[in-house]
């Protein structure tokens, strides 16, 4: 077992306090100056941002990770990813068209 030399232990009570104190400043509040066209939901450590093309959504995942880099945090590379959000009105076809956050799965659905 390797000692813990930063950050807070995985399911430490403190954890989730931390990352909320944190990532208000880090995050939800550098969105509002840089981003605030762009509503998005955050729960603990996991981000959902709402784009409204292709193109914001790549120049949002740059402006973050330089955003991140300068706190000392990093974006997941398999976790970070722009998601088409299909539906009767947006018909594209693109290889990303559902993600998970929370527990429950966001994909098309036919209603």
């Amino acid at each position: 077992m390797l000692e813990r030399t930063r950050g807070t232990p995985q399911g430490g009570v403190i954890s989730p306090l931390l990352a909320n104190l944190f990532l208000h400043y880090a995050f939800d509040m550098w969105m509002q100056r840089q981003f605030d066209q762009v509503p998005f939901e955050r729960y603990a450590d996991d981000v959902v941002c709402h784009c409204r093309s292709q193109s914001q959504a790549e120049s949002l995942i740059g402006a973050l990770g330089r955003r991140f880099a300068q706190c000392g945090l990093e974006l997941h590379p398999l976790k970070t990813r722009v998601v088409y959000c299909k539906d009767a009105d947006r018909r594209g076809n693109y290889a990303e068209t559902s993600f998970d956050f929370l527990g429950y799965t966001f994909r098309p659905r036919l209603s």
